[in-house]
Formats: structure tokens, sequence, C-alpha cells
């Protein structure tokens, strides 16, 4: 048995809590393993190891699962294509600033980013000059990024890659019809969370009427304080793993005890950078999509605050 759709993300974009949400319908069925990455990390072990994933789907409609980095790994696409020509695919887009900087702040808390988030940016641009995610190449490249638990600028960063979308966008369109590709974004998400559910709902063939009970926001990663432990005892890779077996239970004390009263907060110079990088990207998403993301552009956003 194999998925009939694929949450591809991008990171830090609520495909966590779309798994999430998506798994407390009835009809629809989720992978146990949020993030697979079977397409992206796993391929070589075949197609009979991808299927262990969803052998408990039963009677479901709708059987998928989510793996965000997939969204910007043409390579994955490829594959998907080869495998499952005619499967549903499912996008959560937000604030591609925010997400910039909030996939900064994950890979600092999880210890694995030193650099400071401008330079970290820059490493960013600076790789994507010379470095490629399409084809073969693509594929060893995120191999050996993956494999490498270092914290210097050779690291592989893709920090400008996941907020892209309308090159993720153009990218998947290429290999799958739109009528296959579904958008949600966060902002919908959060004003009407049911009308946007069930639309979800309604383009994966379930019952659109049914309510999601469970409407928390899921995301999780270790602050830095209880990394800068984990990280001495058990390395950095070890410290990905331990966050990946951690009941839900004992994560949701954790965030309870590591919550902070005023979490970082982008700035607005370093809002101005981001959007001189995104604002091309944008502007082409809005054509795509036909929507204005005005309220994306910091110098807007400012004026309305004021």
């Amino acid at each position: 048995m194999y998925p009939n759709f694929i949450i591809i993300g991008p990171p830090k974009c609520a495909s966590t809590s779309l798994h999430f949400y998506l798994g407390q319908h009835p009809q629809v069925f989720t992978a146990k393993v949020k993030e697979t990455r079977f397409f992206s990390l796993h391929y070589s072990k075949g197609m009979e190891y991808y299927a262990k994933n969803f052998e408990d789907a039963g009677n479901a409609k709708a059987i998928g699962e989510a793996t965000p980095s997939y969204s910007f790994l043409p390579f994955v696409a490829d594959r998907i294509k080869t495998h499952f020509p005619d499967i549903k695919l499912v996008l959560c887009f937000r604030n591609p600033l925010d997400r910039a900087f909030s996939s900064w702040l994950m890979q600092k808390g999880m210890g694995k980013e030193l650099l400071p988030f401008r330079e970290a940016i820059d490493v960013n641009l600076a790789q994507m000059k010379y470095v490629t995610l399409e084809g073969e190449e693509g594929e060893k490249t995120w191999t050996n990024a993956t494999g490498n638990f270092s914290t210097d600028e050779k690291r592989l960063r893709t920090y400008v890659q996941g907020g892209m979308f309308a090159e993720i966008l153009n990218s998947y369109y290429k290999r799958f019809a739109p009528s296959q590709i579904k958008v949600v974004l966060l902002d919908d998400l959060k004003n009407d969370f049911d009308g946007t559910m069930s639309s979800l709902f309604s383009f994966l063939g379930v019952d659109d009427s049914f309510i999601v009970p469970n409407k928390e926001i899921v995301n999780f990663h270790f602050d830095r304080k209880a990394n800068k432990i984990t990280n001495k005892l058990f390395g950095i890779k070890g410290t990905r793993y331990l966050i990946d077996i951690t009941p839900k239970f004992i994560k949701d004390r954790l965030k309870k005890s590591w919550k902070t009263k005023e979490p970082p907060r982008l700035g607005m110079e370093d809002r101005l950078y981001l959007w001189d990088i995104y604002k091309e990207d944008i502007a082409e998403l809005e054509k795509i999509m036909g929507r204005s993301f005005a309220s994306w552009n910091p110098t807007i956003a400012k004026e309305k605050k004021g």
C-alpha cells in the first residue's frame, strides 16, 4: 500500500501541524513517522521499504506522509513523478521572511548553526551560486549535506530556498498538473481554520464536513540551552535522533518548561534585507495564485501598524 498524497512542505510552514490535523480525520491515514525522507535519503532501500509506512492504512480513502524538504529538492520531484504520476501534493506557505528566520532559529536551537542570522543567509546565497539540487548531482549534494553535522561555513544551508515559493511551485508544475497540487496558506489556516481544512479535505476526496477536534499548533525543537547538554553527550546527530524518538507527551511538558515570554523576533533591518531577496519571487507567486501578498512586504506592514 502506498500514499495517494504527500505534504511536501516547505519546512517551518506548518507541515507538522497539517500532518497532525489530517491524521484526525477518520478517512485519512498519515504515516506514523511524520518525515519518512524516503525520496530524499532512503530511496535506495526500495519501494517495499517505503510501503511499510502505510501498512496500517486499512480502508482509508486518503493515505499520506509529510516530508517538508521535498518541496525544494527537484531530484525528489522527479522520483515522486516516476512512481506516483497521479499523486496529490500539498504545500503550505507563510511569510517567507518569517519562515527563513524560523528555520535559522531551529538550526541554532539544535546546535547545528553557529553563524549569526545575516551571516548564515549570506553564506546560503553564496552557496546557491554553485550548488545544485537537481538530478544525480543534487542527490549527492543533499545526501552529503544531511550527513554533515559540522557548524562551519561549508555546511549546506537552505534557509533561502525554502521560501522561494513561486520557484517551488513552478518546479512541481513542470512535473504535475496544477489540479494535483494544493496550496494552503498559513494565514488562511489562522483566520479560517475550519474552512481551510474543509477545502483541503475536499481536495483529498474525503468528507469535507469533518471538523478537526484538536486544533493545537504542533511544532517542537529543543532549545539551545538544552542542546548544549545533549550535544556534548550524544553529538548533534544523536540530539536530532533523540528529538525524533521523544514521545509527544514528554515534548509537550518540555515545551511548557522551556517556553519564553518573549520569543526572538526578526528585526526590521533584516526584514528589509530578506525582502530584497524574495520580492521578485513573491511577485511571481502573486501572478501564479492570483492573490496579493502585500502583507509580507515589511514596509507596508509597518505603515499599517503605524
